[in-house]
């Protein structure tokens, strides 16, 4: 992304936490073009849920965050 803003880059690396646990979940020896499609559907949803979630929490109560 480009341009990203502190609050942005501060809702990704809260992201990157949950994503973790995903990925202990499915195995950190695996590649990612080993994975199947439940495995990356299951990391993008984590991504897009986590960043929603953060960028709302973090947003001023009138704000709309993107």
């Amino acid at each position: 992304m480009q341009g990203t803003t502190d609050q942005e880059r501060l809702a990704i690396a809260l992201v990157m936490k949950r994503l973790g646990t995903t990925m202990d979940e499915i195995g950190w020896d695996k590649r990612l073009r080993d994975l199947d499609a439940t495995e990356v559907t299951a990391l993008i949803e984590e991504v897009l849920e986590g960043y929603g979630t953060e960028m709302s929490r973090l947003a001023a109560p009138n704000e709309i965050p993107f």
